[in-house]
C-alpha cells in the first residue's frame, strides 16, 4: 500500500487547473452571447439552443470540461483509468490524507503534458444525449488526435524511468504547498534532457542540475539554444507543408514585423549608442545589472545580426525599403497588407451601420472580400517565410528582448530622467541620433501588426480552403468572450482582437476613410507560387553576366557564397 501523507504534501498540476478555469470562462462568455441573442429580440436557432443547453449542463455540473483532459482521459481508457481532477489535483491528491500518485495518474499527466507541448488540437467534448449539428471535420480531428495521443503514450512508456526521476525534482523545486508543477514543463524538461543524451537517470549523477538547466532554457524561451530549437510558441514548421498557405511560415514573420517597427523607432540604434557611451565612459553607469547588460551586449556584437542584415531581411520578407535584399524584395506586401486591413475595417463598419439602420441589404464589403484579401496576404507571407526566416525570427526575438531588458533597467532610465523605456529612446534619439520618432505610432504598429500576422497564421487553413463559409464571426466581434487564461492576443488572437488591431493600425498611420474604402475594394491577386522556385542555372548565369546577383534566391551553395 502506498504511504499516506499530509494534505499539504499534495501535488497539483497547474496547467490542468488553468486550462479548466479558462475553458469555463470561455463557456460562460459564450453563454452570455447566446442569452444576448434573445435580449436583442431574436430567437435562438435550434443549433444555438442545443449549444446553449449543453453549455448550461457543463457549467452546472461538476465534471471536468477541458476538451484536452477529456480527450486524453477517454483515449487512454481502459488501460489508464483516472477520474476527474479538482483544481489540478488528481484523485489520490484530493483526500485529507494523500497517497503517492499512481502509475495511471502519472501516465495521464505525462501524456497530457506531451500533447500540450505539441499543441494538439483535441476533438470537441460534448455531453452525451445532446444533439448538435454534424461537423464533417470532427472525425478528421479525432483521427489526427488519436495518432498524437498514442505517439505521446509511446514516448512516455519508452522514457518512463526518466519521467519518474524528473517529477520529484520538479516537485521539490515547486516548494510551496500544495506543490504545483506544470505537466507541460515536465514533458519539455524530459525532452530537453533526451536531446542532450540523458536517457538513463541512474547514470546521471547531476540530474538535478540538468533539470535546472532545462527549466532555465524552457522558461526563458530558449535563448541559449540553437536557433532550430528556440520556441516562438509555434507548432512544427513541417506540420502543414501539404497546404498552399503554411501557417508557421507566416508566424515566423511576426518577429520580423515587430523588429522592423523597432528599427524605424531607432530602438536598436539607441542601444548601440548607449553601448558606445558606456564604452567611452560617458554614461554614468557603474557596477550593477545595467553595466552587466551593456557589457554583454557589447561582447556579443560580432555574433549578433547587424543592422544591414536586419534591413535586408525586412526588405526580402516584408518589402520594407532601406535594405539590400539580393534583388528579391517583397514588392507586393504593402499593397496586400493595406487591402486586408482596410477590408476588415470596412466590413465591420458597414455591418455596424446596417445594424443601426436595420438594413437587409448586404454591405459593400462582404465576408468573401475579407477572406480573399486575407488569403492573398497570407499566401504572400507564406511564400516569403521560407528559407532562413524562422532562424532569423528566433534571433530577432532575442535581440528585441535584449534591448527591452537594457532600456528597462532603472539605472538607464535614471541616467536620462525617464519614466519608461520610450522616454529613454526619445531622449537618446533626440540628443545623439539626429531626432526622435513617434514612439506611440511605431509601438502601436508593432503590437497591432503582430496580432494581424498571428490571426492570419491561426486561420491559414480556413483561408486556403475553397469553402464559402464566413471568415469573421460577427457575434464574437460584437460580444467578445473573456480571454482564456495565459493566452495573449499576439499568440492566438480572436476576431475581436483582429478588428481592434486593424483599427488601431489605420488610426496611428493616419489612413483616411476614403483610402480605406478604396483599398477595401476587390482586386485581382498578384501572381504568386505556393513555395519558392529555383531559377534555372542558365538564367542565373545570364543574370550574373549583366551584374545582377541572385543572393539567396536560388542556385547552389557555391553561387550564393560569392555574394555573401
Amino acid at each position: 500500500m502506498a504511504a499516506r501523507r499530509r494534505r499539504n504534501d499534495a501535488i497539483a498540476f497547474g496547467d490542468l487547473r488553468a486550462r479548466e478555469e479558462a475553458e469555463r470562462r470561455t463557456l460562460d462568455g459564450r453563454r452570455i452571447q447566446l442569452e444576448d441573442i434573445q435580449a436583442r429580440g431574436r430567437q435562438r436557432t435550434p443549433e444555438e439552443e442545443a449549444e446553449y443547453q449543453e453549455i448550461m449542463a457543463k457549467l452546472d455540473g461538476g465534471a471536468v470540461v477541458d476538451p484536452l483532459f477529456n480527450a486524453v482521459q477517454e483515449g487512454l481508457a481502459p488501460d489508464v483509468d483516472v477520474q476527474d481532477h479538482v483544481r489540478g489535483l488528481l484523485p489520490t491528491q484530493q483526500q485529507q490524507q494523500v497517497a503517492a500518485l499512481t502509475d495511471d495518474e502519472k501516465a495521464l499527466a505525462a501524456v497530457f503534458g506531451l500533447l500540450e507541448a505539441d499543441r494538439a488540437d483535441p476533438p470537441a467534448f460534448h455531453l452525451p444525449n445532446v444533439a448538435l449539428p454534424f461537423d464533417p471535420s470532427a472525425e478528421q480531428r479525432k483521427q489526427r488526435f488519436g495518432k498524437m495521443l498514442y505517439a505521446a503514450l509511446g514516448e512516455y512508456k519508452t522514457n518512463e524511468d526518466l519521467f519518474e526521476a524528473v517529477l520529484p525534482i520538479l516537485v521539490r523545486i515547486a516548494g510551496h504547498q500544495p506543490r504545483e508543477v506544470e505537466a507541460v514543463e515536465w514533458a519539455e524538461v524530459v525532452r530537453f534532457l533526451l536531446k542532450r543524451g540523458v536517457t538513463d537517470p541512474a547514470k546521471e549523477p547531476q540530474l538535478g542540475r540538468r533539470v535546472d538547466e532545462a527549466l532555465d532554457s524552457i522558461q526563458n524561451v530558449g535563448d541559449d539554444l540553437p536557433p532550430s530549437l528556440i520556441n516562438i510558441d509555434l507548432p512544427d514548421l513541417e506540420d502543414s507543408t501539404d497546404n498552399e498557405i503554411v501557417a508557421d511560415n507566416i508566424r515566423a514573420l511576426q518577429p520580423a514585423y515587430f523588429a522592423a517597427m523597432f528599427e524605424e523607432l531607432k530602438v536598436f540604434q539607441v542601444v548601440d549608442k548607449l553601448v558606445e557611451l558606456f564604452q567611452n565612459g560617458v554614461l554614468p553607469i557603474g557596477r550593477g545589472d545595467a553595466g552587466n547588460g551593456l557589457f554583454k551586449y557589447w561582447k556579443e556584437t560580432a555574433t549578433r545580426v547587424s543592422e544591414s542584415e536586419r534591413r535586408g531581411f525586412y526588405a526580402r520578407t516584408l518589402g520594407f525599403v532601406g535594405g539590400d535584399d539580393g534583388g528579391m524584395p517583397n514588392r507586393e506586401f504593402n499593397d496586400l497588407w493595406m487591402r486586408f486591413v482596410s477590408a476588415v475595417s470596412s466590413f465591420v463598419r458597414q455591418n455596424t451601420i446596417d445594424d443601426l439602420l436595420r438594413s437587409r441589404i448586404p454591405g459593400s464589403v462582404s465576408q468573401q472580400q475579407v477572406a480573399k484579401a486575407g488569403r492573398d496576404l497570407a499566401a504572400n507571407l507564406s511564400l516569403h517565410g521560407y528559407g532562413m526566416a524562422y532562424f532569423m525570427a528566433t534571433e530577432l526575438q532575442k535581440n528585441v528582448k535584449d534591448v527591452i531588458s537594457i532600456l528597462s533597467d532603472p539605472d538607464i532610465r535614471n541616467a536620462y530622467g525617464a519614466r519608461d523605456i520610450w522616454q529613454v529612446i526619445d531622449q537618446v534619439a533626440a540628443l545623439e541620433l539626429g531626432g526622435s520618432k513617434n514612439s506611440v505610432r511605431y509601438r502601436t504598429m508593432a503590437a497591432s501588426g503582430a496580432i494581424i500576422i498571428a490571426w492570419l497564421a491561426d486561420n491559414a487553413r480556413r483561408l486556403s480552403s475553397s469553402s464559402f463559409g464566413p471568415i469573421l464571426d460577427i457575434d464574437e466581434i460584437r460580444n467578445p468572450a473573456p480571454r482564456k487564461g495565459g493566452v495573449k492576443p499576439t499568440l492566438h488572437p480572436t476576431d475581436f482582437d483582429l478588428v481592434n488591431a486593424c483599427e488601431q493600425w489605420l488610426a496611428v498611420t493616419g489612413t483616411q476613410d476614403d483610402q480605406v474604402e478604396t483599398y477595401a475594394q476587390p482586386k485581382e491577386a498578384p501572381n504568386m507560387t505556393s513555395k519558392p522556385i529555383q531559377i534555372p542555372s542558365i538564367a542565373r548565369e545570364m543574370l550574373d553576366t549583366v551584374g545582377i546577383p541572385m543572393g539567396m534566391s536560388g542556385g547552389n551553395g557555391r553561387d550564393r557564397a560569392r555574394y555573401q
